[in-house]
């Protein structure tokens, strides 16, 4: 059975395919898939007993559904990853990984990582090999009953030594995100943060349905926008409940937990990580930006990260106007105070007066828009964020009444938390 599976795999997918795709940012990254059922059984029929009718269900499942996978994540990564490389059935193994780990991370490509398979405390299954955890345990001498420790690194840090051994010793990963559907995969993310990944996902415990979780996960991190935790948490959330009504998963187990309580994922590392995560300003950082008068919406390129403390000034010479000539009004980001007919401006600000808010993408969208958000700044302002969002900037109008604006006015933006 599994020969022919991977016949019928091989003519899916290409093993190890380097693929190029169309991007619209300018930002290079690339998606790996580590993806294998290798011992013909399939990490998504976990749910059924042992069996013909389980033995069925995983000749289905490797022989199409893995396939399905590939394709699926190669359709997320066009035109959003530059890259998107393949590592499944025989492929995936440790040295492919670490192969392109490198190869992505000299070419200056960021990786993010998808594992797909079966897993067990500290280990994530592979084509006939594990990726292991770091161990310690305690070592008694028979003589003299003396404890002590030992620590084993597992062969996920050493994925970092080896490159190192090879690349020299100042040698680092571009590796950004690793999201794993495996069993026990959350046992491994401080392996994965060790050698550098930013962010780490995966199930501390059993993983009773790996999809649709998978598919909710990568869809609201790379499509929607949404921060890693928010990610991990609106996914497991929308799981289980379509699961519910599978027969045993309600269930109380010997562990005191049902199969759908028991499902989790954590996060580890930095949880308020973005898909687009150029737009978040590192401590110090700053950005300077033009936002334009006669527009409604002006996005600079930078995320808010609620906690964070950012400070806005704008030229002391700049100026917008409201109005066509003779009867225009020129202001600085200050604005001016609203006559009875500037009742329906955006924000009850001063008229004109430069105002930020948040999106939860950056579009125009009203329905992307967060309610309540908004924020006077005028020339100068210190502001906290008190939620995330992708900043907006304008100048306070009627929505309907840019057209007769002109002029614009510099910002700058820095995060100096």
């Amino acid at each position: 059975m599994k020969t022919n599976r991977n016949t019928i795999a091989n003519l899916i997918i290409a093993s190890a395919a380097l693929i190029t795709v169309s991007a619209s940012s300018a930002v290079n990254r690339t998606l790996i898939l580590l993806q294998e059922n290798n011992d013909g059984s399939s990490y998504m029929t976990d749910a059924l007993p042992a069996g013909p009718a389980r033995d069925a269900a995983d000749a289905i499942v490797d022989s199409f559904i893995e396939g399905g996978e590939a394709t699926k994540f190669q359709a997320l990564a066009n035109g959003r990853y530059q890259r998107f490389v393949n590592l499944s059935d025989s492929a995936c193994t440790r040295a492919n990984l670490l192969a392109q780990l490198i190869k992505q991370s000299k070419d200056g490509y960021v990786t993010d990582l998808a594992i797909l398979g079966h897993g067990s405390p500290e280990s994530l299954r592979l084509n006939g090999e594990n990726l292991t955890g770091q161990t310690t345990s305690t070592l008694i001498n028979p003589i003299t009953g003396v404890r002590s420790m030992a620590t084993n690194p597992g062969s996920i840090r050493k994925l970092l030594t080896d490159a190192r051994a090879s690349q020299g010793s100042t040698f680092n990963f571009k590796l950004r995100l690793v999201h794993m559907c495996n069993c026990f995969g959350g046992t491994t993310n401080d392996d994965w943060l060790a050698i550098g990944a930013k962010t780490a996902v995966g199930a501390p415990l059993m993983n009773w349905m790996p999809e649709p979780m998978i598919t909710f996960f990568w869809d609201d991190f790379v499509k929607n926008d949404k921060r890693a935790i928010q990610s991990a948490s609106d996914s497991l959330v929308a799981t289980r409940i379509l699961w519910q009504a599978v027969p045993g998963y309600t269930t109380v187990q010997s562990n005191g937990l049902t199969k759908i309580q028991e499902t989790q994922q954590v996060v580890a590392g930095n949880t308020n990580l973005i898909f687009k995560d150029e737009y978040q300003l590192a401590l110090n950082q700053s950005r300077t930006v033009t936002v334009q008068a006669n527009q409604t919406h002006n996005f600079p390129a930078v995320y808010l990260v609620a906690g964070q403390k950012y400070t806005f000034t704008s030229g002391s010479s700049d100026t917008w106007q409201n109005g066509i000539a003779p009867f225009s009004t020129t202001v600085n980001a200050n604005g001016y105070t609203p006559g009875p007919i500037d009742a329906l401006r955006r924000h009850p600000a001063n008229m004109m007066r430069l105002i930020g808010e948040r999106f939860t993408h950056p579009n125009s969208s009203a329905l992307n828009f967060i309610g309540g958000s908004g924020f006077s700044i005028g020339r100068t302002l210190t502001h906290t964020a008190s939620g995330h969002g992708f900043l907006n900037l304008y100048a306070n109008d009627i929505l309907t009444a840019y057209a007769d604006n002109s002029g614009s006015i510099a910002v700058t933006i820095k995060r100096i938390e």
